[in-house]
């Protein structure tokens, strides 16, 4: 068996999610604060959960992490479609732990799984959807880089982040990182 993917950087680490921790993500991701930012926002029972960790652990265009802070899970991130092929893929987080939401910590966790996937994965663009009335979302990721390049009917925006841009944002956000 492979063991799995760990990378860290910026004070977090990402470690690869095991079985034995699905549990705990899965009320994170029922818990309202979290749920009601999801794109899908479908209550999660412990079967649904165990089906989707079998399908994500035999899928080579998927990985979900757990952010490490501190020696303390705070929250989840992903990469999600990996297309070998066109080098691209979207990248997903969130933070539970309250104490680390609304500060650089979320930056911190943004660019460690941002440098995965440039640097370990070699994709050239990353993609986003975000909810248009979901300011503080799309805030953060024009912070990180991304580009607005279009908005669907259902107002959800299609934001895009290449590896220079991403580069230009990280550069002026990581000078304040002391971790």
């Amino acid at each position: 068996m492979q063991s799995p993917l760990c990378f860290s950087r910026y004070g977090i680490t990402l470690k690869e999610l095991q079985r034995n921790e699905i549990e705990m993500v899965r009320q994170w991701r029922n818990d309202p604060k979290i749920a009601e930012l999801m794109l899908d926002q479908t209550h999660i029972t412990e079967e649904m959960q165990k089906q989707w960790f079998e399908r994500m652990s035999q899928s080579d265009c998927q990985y979900y992490f757990l952010a490490w802070f501190k020696d303390q899970p705070i929250g989840v991130a992903s990469l999600i479609n990996i297309d070998r092929e066109q080098q691209t893929c979207e990248p997903g987080m969130y933070i539970y732990v309250d104490e680390y939401r609304n500060n650089v910590v979320p930056f911190c966790v943004a660019f460690a799984l941002n440098d995965l996937a440039f640097e370990v994965f070699s994709l050239q663009t990353l993609y986003g959807k975000i909810f248009a009335d979901n300011a503080a979302s799309v805030r953060f990721h024009e912070a990180c880089g991304y580009t607005k390049y279009s908005e669907r009917a259902d107002k959800l925006g299609l934001f895009g982040l290449t590896q220079p841009d991403y580069l230009i944002a990280r550069n002026k956000i990581s000078r304040f990182i002391r971790y």
